[in-house]
């Protein structure tokens, strides 16, 4: 690393694709069981009703649309991806907090790339405030799928939400104060919470529009729905 980053990897992109595949058909599987579980052991006739009054104006459109924009974001947020593992490796530390690789330009300009600080309180500034991105890059979908979830499953609503909430301070704290890597647990109680909140919205399309598609898993899983 002569220039402030690693050798060029043309084949990090390929290393990255099955976790670009994989990624939202996991976390859906995972944001379904959950939702699963709400409904089937939560205020199951609280919810029906619900449904119901959902079902009269065919809303569950509106609530797949919610479901499919939080996937293009996670889409949005995850192609850079393919770039950024060319540019660097999985063990490049908090050079990872980089959103961007600047160089100087014009006769005076330096050789290398320009880069975040990354040590003392300076590099924990600007890792903080990578987190604060992460969380616009991240919680739209959540703040969509608020009133739509609530609507229906007020309770589980208020839970993932509280777990979104927790995750994402979790995720800037060990960011900030620890360094990359810190942040993973956090990360992935967002993220669990985002798409259990995604699936709900699919449960309540599912039911509403009388899809089947809980009810066919249920039964292959053997489980009651």
């Amino acid at each position: 690393m002569t220039d402030g980053v690693p050798e060029i990897d043309r084949m990090g992109a390929v290393k990255f694709f099955p976790a670009f595949v994989l990624s939202p058909i996991v976390m859906s599987a995972i944001g379904g069981a959950i939702a699963w579980w709400f409904y089937a052991n939560g205020n199951k006739e609280l919810f029906d009703r619900n449904i119901a009054r959902l079902a009269e104006t065919e809303q569950g459109y509106t609530y797949l649309a919610a479901a499919l924009f939080n996937l293009a974001v996670s889409w949005v947020n995850s192609y850079p991806m393919f770039y950024k593992s060319m540019v660097m490796r999985f063990l490049s530390g908090n050079l990872r907090a980089n959103m961007a690789i600047y160089k100087q330009t014009g006769k005076a300009a330096a050789d290398g790339y320009v880069v975040l600080e990354t040590a003392g309180p300076v590099g924990s500034y600007n890792r903080a405030n990578r987190s604060l991105t992460h969380m616009v890059e991240n919680s739209i979908p959540v703040a969509l799928f608020l009133p739509l979830c609530g609507a229906v499953f007020p309770f589980p609503t208020l839970v993932l939400t509280a777990v979104f909430g927790l995750g994402r301070v979790l995720h800037q704290i060990g960011y900030a104060s620890i360094g990359y890597g810190a942040h993973g647990p956090g990360f992935a109680l967002a993220d669990v919470a985002k798409f259990a909140m995604q699936m709900l919205c699919v449960l309540a399309a599912d039911k509403s529009l009388g899809l089947g598609w809980f009810a066919g898993a249920a039964s292959a899983l053997k489980m009651e729905l």
